[in-house]
């Protein structure tokens, strides 16, 4: 039976990040990775990850380090388009940055004033506001404080663009601009934007805005705007999580809409109720509105949805029954019929890694891995969580947030080679974090259609 093998030889840690980036090359010898010093605790702000790639002897080549990092995500590291050169995002001077590194010649050969998550084959760069990230609980990075901290949607803070080639640079999209569009801005407290995500054809950015409530909770809206800041769409509001574009009009997001919970949040009697009150009858509220009558049929709640790149788009399902859990996502870039995808930890600690083909809804489960029992270092987690915000802390126990933001989380994240041959995925299963592979040419190739 094939089984999966290991991309990261070596001594220490390594990982990769994410699931919505290719971590090879365009020619495919060379493997993008992070080398971690430690991954018992969160991030330290004084301790720098290393960066580098495996090349085709699968030998680690160490070019730098940098401070911008987290485990869930990475330094948002990849390759500009066709070449061998690679953004990564980095502390610079007192701000989130990235510098590009060349590969053909193992050096820094730019150091850029802002970040990127993600970035166009032609070399324009999107980036987020990550010490907000920091602060409200998200994928950001420690050790700068959030300069709007006081200001529930601000401004001057948003999805940045910058031209890595002429320098031009600006304020694509402002958090206040999206706390604006079709709702109350006043309805919740400090907005964000994270997820950023081109589609294939690179027009078009699809992004979560997501925002506190009074009743301690969060909502969350799937966004869409094209590259040239026009096109501001909001395509679904409620609970929604992990995605990737199907194609460029059509985005596939597990979650749920429409909720009764999300009803009573959208109404007067909510707006006009205390804080307090709400807050403490969340839970009675949320008891009566999901307990069925005995014996009834269960109707879950979340599914994984398709949604089209419109205002207010109507869902359809996708993989209905067939995949019946939140996982991360991400659609073949040379065939998008094809779709690679992990689940959370089921109750044994154990994640799954599997193939979904559109056309045939068939599921190809390749593999399990179990997560360790090694629990984060509370004494470092305390003090590197400082920061974090208020509200954040009190929603969540030390013990769970120094386990998420440490490197003993660690989700499978798996991606494609941009051929479509293999998936790389970070694990632990194995004691200490690695990348592994797993070749999927054989089930590609004998379930072969027409890309879709």
């Amino acid at each position: 039976m094939q089984k999966e093998f290991v991309l990261s030889p070596g001594e220490g840690h390594f990982f990769f990040g994410f699931h919505d980036l290719v971590a090879w090359n365009f020619t495919g010898n060379k493997l993008l990775a992070l080398q971690a010093p430690d991954i018992t605790a969160p991030p330290d702000p004084r301790i720098a990850c290393g960066i580098g790639y495996f090349d085709a002897a699968q030998q680690f080549r160490a070019l730098g380090k940098t401070y911008a990092y987290n485990y869930p995500q990475g330094a948002r590291q990849q390759w500009i388009g066709e070449t061998d050169t690679f953004i990564v995002n980095d502390r610079v001077g007192e701000k989130w940055g990235s510098r590009i590194y060349d590969a053909d010649n193992d050096k820094c050969v730019a150091t850029l004033p802002l970040p990127a998550h993600v970035i166009t084959d032609k070399g324009v760069a999107f980036g987020l506001d990550y010490a907000r990230l920091f602060r409200v609980g998200g994928y950001g990075y420690t050790g700068l404080p959030d300069k709007q901290a006081h200001i529930h949607a601000p401004a001057d803070s948003g999805i940045t663009v910058h031209n890595i080639y002429t320098g031009e640079q600006s304020l694509l999209l402002s958090v206040a601009a999206v706390a604006n569009y079709r709702m109350n801005p006043s309805l919740g407290q400090h907005h964000y934007i994270t997820h950023l995500l081109l589609n294939p054809s690179q027009n078009r950015l699809a992004f979560l805005h997501r925002y506190k409530l009074k009743d301690g909770g969060e909502t969350t809206r799937l966004m869409t705007i094209g590259t040239d800041g026009s096109g501001l769409a909001c395509l679904a509001t409620g609970f929604l999580s992990h995605f990737d574009w199907k194609d460029d009009r059509h985005i596939a997001i597990w979650g749920r809409t429409g909720s009764g919970i999300e009803k009573l949040r959208g109404s007067l009697l909510y707006k006009m109720m205390p804080a307090g009150l709400i807050a403490n009858g969340k839970k009675v509220l949320k008891k009566l509105l999901y307990t069925r009558e005995k014996g009834a049929k269960a109707v879950a709640p979340f599914n994984w949805l398709l949604l089209e790149d419109t205002d207010n788009a109507v869902p359809a399902m996708l993989a209905k029954d067939i995949i019946t859990e939140d996982g991360h996502p991400m659609f073949c870039p040379a065939n998008r019929d094809w779709m690679i995808c992990d689940t959370y930890p089921d109750q044994h600690g154990i994640r799954t890694l599997f193939l979904f083909q559109y056309s045939t809804q068939k599921k190809t489960t390749l593999g399990t891995y179990r997560m360790i029992d090694t629990k984060p270092d509370l004494q470092l987690a305390d003090r590197l969580l400082e920061g974090v915000d208020e509200g954040v802390l009190k929603a969540f126990s030390l013990e769970q947030m120094a386990f998420t933001r440490s490197g003993l989380h660690c989700d499978l994240h798996p991606r494609w080679k941009r051929d479509g041959s293999l998936v790389a995925f970070d694990s632990i299963h194995e004691g200490h974090r690695m990348i592994y592979g797993y070749d999927v040419s054989s089930i590609v190739h004998a379930n072969k259609k027409v890309p879709v």
